[in-house]
């Protein structure tokens, strides 16, 4: 117990020593503060992409979705999110452009900026906010699962409180460049993490062909397609790629990341390099989740199937290490979500003095009002991976069509991006009330069809109605 307690409180001590080390090379200024001095190289680059995407999400929500429905998890998850890096080039490249021509500092700055309209720049700014907490929240509740598996108590509200605040004091002391000192650490300590749960996990298991035969005689469903309970089906496998690829580069950590790099040459390289290790990792948790089918351990909650699998089948050290990792992951996702969430109340709120300083607080407030509703008995009652597909993922690709016109289209009018995230969102309520059948597809795909429709709608009538107005005059 003391050695558990000493190695997180060294954990912690190095990431606030880091961020007050950052602090005191930065000046102090929105654009040093919020994104390094647009200055990261290709390391810290790429590191800090890959320590924002892998959360909560990564070590509890995928290896539970793969014991769920089996090694289909894989295809739709690993060969799904090794194509972001197309919408990175996509998106991500003239992002960088406009941001160093123009000074943009966040998503809704630009495509408000782009049209020319504060309603939409505010419109884009509530819906990245509100469907950023969801996932914000998940790795509070993450860290409350993985203290309570690690001490063996229940941990999860003070756990996943005491995390969310002490990401909050990183993030008010560092900003972007301690984000992105600390996600190199990070990035390094969860892949290595799973790369030794894998491993010792099928050693505990008698070897890799041991765990796979156990797991396939109890359950041969999880090795084939459609998969348990005919999950993967076509539309399965179409929405969770289309899903991957249009969503992430929404997410506000990923697209102040693209504002960071140094040069376009570092965005381009980590286009190569971030599929590559992402088709290699993610087949470790798929793994671990698939092969709990074949032991014999009682498993309530699909997110506590990698914690279970470690602590009872790798030794005691690597169980340790691998939760150190896991909070890793989680921290490292929650504090790049934190600073853009700063930087977008500092920036986009029109608050014009101190806005750093305001920026900063409201975000540390932010992680009070979330320790204070776990305090208070708040948990989601269904897996990660379902409540961020449902939420997070959903309401955030509403503005990917808006997103593309602003970065190759800024000449239409600004009714069509805005009537387009209005009917994404009006989408994802329907969906959520049930109003609406899904015909196989997951939420995100028809609210990203709603909003793209909408998008070439409005535009062709609005040009449909200038012609005419023009004919007549």
């Amino acid at each position: 117990m003391t050695i558990k307690v000493v190695i997180l409180l060294s954990y912690l001590i190095v990431l606030i020593t880091l961020s007050v080390i950052a602090r005191r090379k930065i000046p102090q200024t929105p654009e040093g503060y919020f994104l390094a001095n647009r200055s990261l190289g290709l390391v810290v680059l790429f590191f800090s992409l890959v320590a924002t995407n892998f959360s909560a999400f990564f070590f509890l929500g995928f290896a539970g979705a793969a014991w769920k429905t089996g090694f289909g998890q894989y295809g739709i998850m690993g060969v799904g999110t090794a194509l972001v890096p197309l919408a990175f080039f996509v998106i991500g490249w003239p992002v960088w452009k406009l941001g160093k021509q123009k000074g943009y500092l966040t998503a809704p700055e630009l495509i408000g900026g782009e049209f020319n309209s504060r309603f939409l720049r505010g419109l884009v700014m509530v819906v990245m906010v509100v469907f950023t907490l969801p996932y914000l929240l998940t790795q509070a509740v993450g860290a409350g699962i993985l203290l309570s598996s690690l001490f063996n108590m229940d941990l999860l509200r003070i756990g996943g409180a005491i995390t969310i605040l002490a990401v909050g004091v990183t993030v008010v002391f560092g900003g972007m460049k301690a984000s992105a000192w600390t996600d190199v650490l990070q990035g390094f300590l969860m892949i290595l993490a799973m790369l030794l749960a894998v491993v010792f996990v099928s050693r505990g298991l008698g070897g890799w062909q041991s765990a796979g035969e156990a797991a396939f005689l109890t359950s041969p469903e999880h090795f084939s397609r459609p998969g348990p309970d005919n999950f993967f089906q076509v539309t399965t496998w179409l929405s969770y790629l289309l899903l991957w690829t249009f969503v992430n580069p929404l997410f506000p950590q990923v697209f102040s990341r693209f504002y960071t790099a140094k040069t376009p040459d570092s965005l381009k390289k980590v286009t190569w390099l971030y599929p590559l290790l992402v088709s290699f990792l993610f087949l470790a948790p798929v793994m671990i989740g698939v092969w709990a089918r074949g032991t014999s351990l009682t498993i309530s909650n699909p997110d506590m199937v990698l914690p279970a699998m470690v602590l009872n089948y790798a030794p005691e050290w690597v169980y340790v290490f691998v939760m150190v990792g896991a909070m890793a992951a989680l921290m490292s996702t929650a504090d790049s979500q934190l600073l853009a969430l700063a930087t977008m109340f500092s920036h986009d709120l029109g608050i014009a003095r101190n806005s750093l300083r305001a920026g900063r607080w409201l975000a540390l407030g932010l992680c009070v009002i979330i320790a204070l509703f776990l305090l208070s008995g708040l948990n989601p009652q269904i897996p990660i991976f379902t409540l961020l597909t449902q939420t997070t993922f959903a309401g955030l690709i509403a503005l990917t069509p808006a997103t593309l016109a602003a970065l190759y289209f800024p000449q239409i009018h600004k009714a069509a991006p805005i009537l387009s995230i209005l009917a994404g969102e009006m989408m994802v309520i329907l969906l959520r009330t049930n109003s609406l059948p899904t015909f196989g597809f997951v939420d995100g795909i028809l609210v990203l069809g709603s909003a793209l429709l909408t998008l070439f709608v409005v535009h062709f009538l609005e040009r449909a109605f200038r012609r005419t107005a023009l004919l007549k005059a």
